[in-house]
């Protein structure tokens, strides 16, 4: 006899189960045909065991994870099964009871296996196979996991005790069997139900009508009957059915499992069907469009908005309309239209090609124009010897708008028509650049209407004003007229640091030192600071004269003085030195003059004499140095001199009055030689010298 595989599935957690209904005996799985087993028991429901016609296993004691299955067999033949954990390591351990009609009168199971496979081992599969000849195993290291199948006949019924003694996963039964189970009842192929979310929130969810999927499966076959659940733990055990009206609990797509019985007979089967919600096509509706600037009737191309509208997504297609009805019969669809001056309103159908679901929106089309704007005045910037500035552009747009409210428009700046036609390399707000000037472009933009106007304004970038002041100035503190600070006349205003400020004021007076600094402004407001110190500065007054005669060629005149200037000296007027000190001087008469060098003026000293003798005379008589006199000597009444030979003898005195001498004694001239005198000064001082006389 050939034998028939079936597999079962059979899905187990058992931590944190929470069902109205425990997986025992009495509610025990019916295996009909190939049905899908999924159970998700909490205990042990009823004990079955504490009934006297019940023995509980006797290769081990049962726990709390638990599950039962019922077979009927329908034709004899053999049973055997494999119980595969999911995970591979888990440890199941089993019993068989029957043939029994009831739960109330198990008797003593007939197979019964509690094989720990870590410790025998074997693997972690167990069940009834046709090889094996014993017919318990356990516990612990004891057998291999399997017993020997099991002979069966039409009409007997016998349970199927399973326990996980070790893990936490689920396990899946393979039938091997040659016996025939009860046939499940007839119905229709089960169908997905897919709907659009129509209801306008695009959340995934949707109310389905499972009483209209429930005729579908039975329509044509009145044995039948559905209940729908929402897990196959549920659909298994016959708990917890759904209402005929049901909202999906996972958004958009949520397997629903139909549990369809027979009216007459034992077996059910469980079908799995899909709840689908699309979501409807995603789009960005334009709401609003305008045609700015145009003063003629404008052709629309409603092409040029499937992108913008359908986000580029491939999966959704685009129609437009010109009026709603053809929008919602889907005919008459247009690609572009001559909008009207009053406007139009443009309706379109977008349909997501992958689920079939359609929306039917509308926008409006109407004219508009840009902002009528002013002209900006220029922004003027002072170079101030900078070669880049920070322009700040944050007033252009409210000067442009001139009242409109900045809002409702974005301004944006370019430094070129053609960047500014592109809308490339925009500027900053706050912008660096070279420090020249120049014409920047600009776009205001109607941020409801799109519709812009174009504009520019001027940069000026403008030298500070320019102009002499010296860094340091003199005040002659002994001139009783007022010191002048002037700069430059033309420019606009003048702001002195003295308080002083006017349009013309390009001088003031002073008459203290210190430091002062004027700020000179031109149209522009442009500025430029310079400052000065005014130092105290006068005449020399002077001291003395201090005089070394006598003394040809050192004679020597020092000329002393006071004052708060920088003072250099002249002899004679002739060139001025720093030096107080003229020495070589001739015999006579001489003056110095004293300058100051900031500007205060010049005093001269009185004459002085410097007292001095000719080192040789010629009386000859040929007019040239004919006579020897101490030139000045008339300046000291009571001076006299004496005239001597090398001998010592006495030739001549001269008077202060007489100084001269003509080189005779005793009316004779004499031979020449050297000759000495001496001078004898009136408060008593003798200076003696010597000179010659030559023929």
């Amino acid at each position: 006899m050939q034998k028939s595989y079936f597999i079962l599935f059979v899905l187990l957690a058992f931590n944190n189960w929470i069902y109205s209904q425990a997986n025992d005996c009495t509610n025990a799985i019916i295996l009909c045909g190939n049905t899908p087993v999924g159970v998700e028991p909490n205990g042990i429901g009823f004990d079955e065991f504490s009934l006297p016609g019940n023995f509980v296993p006797p290769c081990y004691s049962f726990n709390t994870a638990t599950v039962w299955f019922e077979i009927n067999i329908d034709q004899a033949g053999t049973l055997g099964f494999d119980i595969v954990p999911g995970n591979g390591t888990d440890d199941y351990d089993f019993a068989v009871y029957g043939p029994v009609t009831d739960c109330a009168n198990l008797g003593r199971s007939i197979r019964c296996s509690s094989t720990n496979p870590q410790n025998a081992g074997v693997s972690a599969n167990t069940g009834l196979n046709a090889t094996e000849t014993d017919v318990t195993e356990g516990p612990g290291g004891n057998g291999n996991g399997y017993l020997q199948e099991l002979t069966v006949n039409a009409g007997e019924r016998y349970y199927l005790l399973v326990d996980r003694a070790i893990g936490a996963g689920g396990f899946s039964i393979n039938l091997n069997v040659t016996a025939t189970f009860p046939e499940t009842p007839d119905y229709n192929t089960v169908q997905d139900i897919e709907v659009c979310d129509v209801v306008g929130n695009n959340d995934g969810f949707y109310d389905f009508n499972l009483a209209s999927q429930a005729s579908s499966i039975t329509s044509g076959h009145p044995d039948s009957q559905v209940s729908f659940h929402a897990s196959l733990g549920d659909a298994n055990l016959d708990q917890n059915p759904l209402p005929n009206t049901y909202t999906n609990t996972t958004a958009n797509r949520q397997t629903i499992y139909a549990r369809i019985s027979s009216r007459t007979g034992p077996c059910s089967s469980i079908e799995t069907f899909d709840l689908i919600v699309n979501r409807d096509p995603v789009y960005i509706n334009p709401n609003q469009l305008y045609i700015c600037n145009v003063t003629t009737v404008e052709n629309y191309d409603l092409a040029a908005l499937n992108d913008q509208i359908t986000g580029s997504d491939l999966d959704l297609n685009i129609t437009y309309y010109s009026s709603s009805i053809d929008a919602f019969t889907n005919r008459g669809a247009i690609t572009n239209i001559n909008v009207p001056f009053s406007g139009i309103e443009i309706f379109f159908n977008i349909r997501n090609t992958a689920t079939g679901c359609i929306i039917t929106d509308s926008f409006r089309l109407d004219y508009e124009y840009g902002p009528i704007l002013s002209q900006p005045d220029p922004l003027i910037y002072c170079r101030d010897d900078n070669t880049t500035l920070t322009y700040d552009l944050s007033d252009i747009e409210s000067e442009a708008l001139n009242g409109l409210d900045p809002d409702d428009f974005d301004t944006y700046f370019y430094e070129s028509t053609a960047n500014r036609a592109n809308d490339v390399d925009r500027l900053p707000i706050s912008w660096d650049a070279s420090a020249n000037s120049r014409t920047l472009y600009f776009r205001t933009i109607n941020s409801a209407t799109g519709c812009y106007t174009d504009g520019s304004f001027d940069i000026l970038v403008v030298d500070s004003p320019d102009y002499a002041f010296e860094e340091i100035q003199y005040l002659c503190i002994d001139d009783p007229n007022p010191f002048t600070l002037q700069i430059d006349a033309g420019f606009t205003r003048y702001e002195w640091s003295t308080g002083q400020s006017g349009a013309t004021l390009n001088s003031i007076t002073v008459n203290q030192p210190g430091t002062y600094s004027v700020t000179a402004f031109n149209s522009y407001g442009c500025s430029t600071t310079k400052t000065t110190q005014v130092l105290a500065s006068e005449r020399a007054t002077i001291v003395d004269v201090e005089v070394v005669g006598l003394n040809y060629p050192q004679n020597e005149a020092i000329i002393n003085v006071t004052g708060q200037g920088a003072y250099e000296f002249s002899l004679d007027n002739g060139g001025y030195t720093s030096n107080n000190s003229f020495t070589g001087l001739s015999r006579g008469y001489h003056t110095i003059t004293v300058r100051d060098l900031n500007g205060c003026g010049s005093v001269q000293s009185q004459a002085f004499l410097i007292l001095d003798y000719p080192r040789y005379f010629t009386p000859n008589g040929d007019g040239y140095h004919d006579t020897w006199e101490l030139i000045g000597l008339n300046e000291y009444p009571g001076a006299y001199v004496r005239i001597y030979d090398r001998y010592g003898k006495l030739l001549k005195e001269l008077s202060a009055q007489d100084a001269r001498w003509d080189g005779t004694y005793l009316d004779k001239i004499l031979k020449p030689d050297d000759y000495w005198f001496e001078l004898v000064l009136p408060e008593g001082a003798r200076v003696t010298g010597h000179f010659s006389l030559i023929n």
